[in-house]
């Protein structure tokens, strides 16, 4: 079983703190070094707009300064993270949001809008191909953002929160067991809000997508689904049945830290707009490094100090 060693921890605090950013340095802090929610939450204040949406690069590969629902999805995930409480303005900003911007006629949520052409951005990220790309938002970003209206229930009608939830379960229900990586990826973070009701369904149905992870670290190193990305902490209830591909994951992420401490990602823009790429690769390798060293803590991975 590798751990990450002292030095190498180091290394990877040293090019959070040199080069990462303030969010990611926060959050470094928050886990770390008993830095609190708040200035977390302060340092995530930034990326929000004043109609409660995220944007701002906060998600590297999308730069429209327009709000959209796959970031806010992101800023929420980092709300979920620090345990934000549900009448903090940031929160509630952001569930109005969600309200105010639902498609109550298909009962999803766009996942960018039209301006996200006007600012660069990933190949990927195309509004007049989205509903296509993206299933017509049916999981991706609709189930995970289901999660969060239940996580922060205050001031979310009663019936608009039941008749998607409904719509959500009976659409998992209707789907292969071979999920989309990214639909994949909404269903947990759904499952891992503790009240949702028929959570254990959500679960039994990742137990069985779960037959397409990654088995070795060959297949690792491309753009698949990682163990760690359904296994996200030892309490999963995927862990038991994922334990050799999660120490497999485990050893294969120490292995790809930088020389510069960084962990990077392991796809790019190709030659699209090259100089937003590499603002947005470095903005990626602080938040993978951020998230990488959490996973390693949560599972016991970094060496400790000698006492």
């Amino acid at each position: 079983m590798k751990q990450l060693t002292r030095a190498a921890f180091q290394r990877a605090k040293n090019f959070i703190m040199d080069q990462g950013r303030a969010l990611d340095q926060r959050r470094f802090e928050f886990h770390f070094e008993d830095g609190s929610a708040d200035a977390v939450l302060a340092a995530l204040v930034p990326y929000q707009n004043g109609d409660g949406g995220f944007a701002h690069s906060l998600e590297p590969d999308l730069r429209t300064p327009t709000s959209s629902a796959i970031v806010t999805t992101i800023g929420f995930q980092i709300l979920r993270e620090v345990r934000a409480p549900a009448n903090h303005i940031v929160v509630r900003k952001g569930i109005q949001y969600f309200i105010a911007t639902y498609d109550e006629s298909q009962q999803v949520w766009p996942i960018v809008p039209p301006e996200v052409d006007e600012a660069p951005h990933a190949p990927w990220w195309n509004y007049e191909n989205s509903p296509e790309s993206f299933g017509r938002f049916l999981v991706n970003p609709r189930a995970e953002i289901v999660g969060y209206l239940h996580e922060f229930s205050d001031g979310v009608p009663t019936e608009l929160l039941e008749t998607l939830t409904a719509a959500v379960l009976e659409h998992l229900d209707a789907l292969s067991d071979e999920m989309e990586m990214h639909d994949t990826l909404c269903f947990v973070r759904l499952a891992e809000t503790k009240t949702l009701p028929n959570r254990d369904k959500v679960w039994a149905k990742l137990a069985r997508a779960a037959q397409g992870v990654a088995r070795n670290a060959e297949q690792l190193t491309g753009y698949v689904l990682k163990p760690l990305w359904l296994v996200t902490s030892p309490e999963s209830p995927l862990a038991a049945g994922l334990q050799d591909e999660v120490e497999m994951n485990l050893d294969f992420e120490i292995e790809q830290q930088g020389e510069d401490g960084a962990w990077s990602p392991n796809f790019s823009w190709g030659d699209q707009y090259p100089e937003a790429w590499q603002t947005a690769r470095k903005e990626w390798q602080s938040r993978i490094t951020v998230d990488t060293l959490k996973t390693l803590k949560d599972f016991g991975r970094i060496e400790q100090e000698d006492e």
